[in-house]
């Protein structure tokens, strides 16, 4: 009872959004699967297995980047914002999947992916302001965006 007492809400809130967020992007994915087997894909398009491993590691590192700012900077001037936008970045990363797999609207997609982009450099820039080890942790996350960016509009572009 005292480990409950001393832990935190939001060390299991915040995972639990993060994985409320992977599931529901991964529902998405699912639902379009048949339909995504049937696209032209550039040659270097990863398999499904690397997908899932490296987005479980985003998920995780963006998890621990938000409970540092959390719990180190919930009195920084931007905080409310940051917040704001974590928020904003689950959406518009679910909602690639909601367009890309459930729509099956590539063009969309693809802009919804330069919207998830911006959204992320915009967080790594306003954390690195104050708590450069929490941006970092975001890095995998943008090189993986900007990747899929790419994939999403060669997808697009050969379809």
């Amino acid at each position: 009872m005292y480990l409950l007492l001393k832990l935190r809400l939001n060390y299991i809130l915040i995972p639990l959004l993060v994985i409320i967020t992977g599931s529901a992007a991964s529902y998405f994915a699912q639902t379009g699967k048949g339909w995504y087997n049937t696209l032209n894909l550039p040659n270097w398009t990863p398999a499904n297995s690397t997908m899932v491993f490296v987005w479980a590691g985003i998920f995780l590192l963006g998890s621990i980047s938000v409970l540092i700012i959390w719990n180190k900077y919930s009195r920084q001037r931007n905080f409310g914002v940051i917040m704001g936008l974590f928020i904003l970045n689950a959406m518009i990363n679910v909602g690639w999947n909601i367009l890309f797999f459930g729509h099956q609207q590539l063009g969309l997609a693809f802009f919804q992916a330069i919207l998830l982009f911006s959204n992320l450099m915009l967080l790594i820039v306003l954390i690195w302001k104050f708590c450069p080890p929490a941006a970092s942790l975001l890095f995998p996350y943008s090189i993986w965006v900007l990747f899929s960016t790419i994939l999403t509009l060669n997808v697009w572009l050969i379809n």
